[in-house]
């Protein structure tokens, strides 16, 4: 591919909520930015940010159908990715999109026929992988320090619950929370997921059931190799933002366990004292977003092939849609391990 690394990027991000702000100020801190231009669906709110960035704004449509950018940036919500992605790659751009790739299966097929013969240039938003924390773990299982992975287990809970009424455009437990680990699953096993099972309910709001949505999940699944995983998510805590890996084998076990502070503990007569864990993933993950953002304009900037990329997006969207049909179910499914679209 061309390179354009010498004459600077034109960037263009779409979608200026908290998400939009995040990336924003990632993207301006990349030594190869030659320019940055937004757009959103509420112009003003566009208008906003870019004034706060010192970047230009565009009108939703035209900024999707312009030819002018090496890049764009989808931090919509969730049921536009596709339809926005389908819009803008046939102009040549490379995209990022934050995670999902969409929220439901239906319509992710559906644009499937579009979206594959770009799928090295469209980088999916699954940060967890550049986290240094998750990034250390993924080199030392690849060492082997510990051998095969026999078992893995990933705990990933929220700290604050979402309101009922913030829900009537989320895809849900399993399609944005969990979806993250059904990522780093295939990643840290470097494996495909043959069966799972997905037990699912509403323990913290019964609310939720109203609507349509859990708060609880332990979902069980068996890689190619026999490898088990258990993952279990959770939209609420009383503690914190609880983030958790444990990779075991015959040679010992790695584990990533929640960043707490101080370094300096104190402990008296009434126990071991010890700081709150990260509240949200805005303070777990900061790092991981900037990394993951630069190694998305860094591929860019060289014409090189993004990861994780579209068919990683899809697979952790396939995952998620499975473990709700089997939690649906009560029971366990399979899981198509070489799909028809990606052969």
């Amino acid at each position: 591919m061309t390179t354009v690394e010498k004459r600077g990027l034109s960037v263009c991000l779409v979608g200026c909520g908290g998400m939009g702000r995040l990336h924003g100020e990632s993207i301006l801190r990349h030594s190869n930015l030659s320019d940055l231009s937004l757009c959103d669906v509420d112009p003003v709110r566009a208008q906003e940010l870019a004034g706060e960035l010192g970047a230009e704004w565009l009108p939703l449509s035209e900024a999707l159908s312009s030819d002018k950018f090496d890049a764009f940036f989808v931090v919509t919500p969730a049921a536009a990715h596709v339809e926005q992605l389908v819009r803008i790659v046939p102009n040549g751009a490379y995209v990022f999109c934050e995670k999902p790739l969409g929220n439901d299966m239906a319509s992710i097929d559906a644009a499937m026929p579009a979206l594959r013969p770009f799928a090295d240039r469209i980088q999916l938003g699954f940060n967890r992988r550049f986290d240094p924390h998750m990034a250390d773990l993924k080199r030392r299982i690849l060492a082997e320090d510990i051998g095969e992975i026999e078992q893995l287990r990933i705990v990933s809970r929220d700290f604050t619950a979402p309101t009922v009424e913030s829900l009537d455009k989320s895809a849900g437990l399993l399609f944005e929370t969990a979806i993250h680990d059904f990522d780093l699953t295939r990643w840290l096993l470097d494996d495909e997921i043959c069966e799972l099972m997905c037990l699912g309910g509403t323990l913290i709001n019964p609310r939720y059931a109203s609507v349509g949505h859990i708060d609880t999940a332990t979902t069980i699944m068996r890689g190619t190799r026999g490898q088990q995983v258990v993952i279990q998510n959770s939209w609420r805590t009383s503690f914190g933002y609880d983030q958790r890996v444990e990779a075991f084998g015959a040679g010992g076990r790695l584990t990533v366990s929640n960043p707490a502070g101080p370094l300096v503990l104190y402990e008296n007569a009434g126990g071991l004292h010890r700081g709150p864990i990260s509240p949200d993933w805005f303070a777990r993950y900061p790092e991981a977003y900037f990394i993951q953002d630069t190694a998305f304009l860094d591929a860019v900037s060289s014409g090189d092939a993004v990861r994780p990329n579209l068919v990683d997006g899809y697979m952790a969207s396939y995952i998620a849609q499975r473990a709700s049909e089997s939690q649906n179910a009560g029971m366990l499914v399979s899981c198509k391990v070489h799909d028809g679209e990606f052969a």
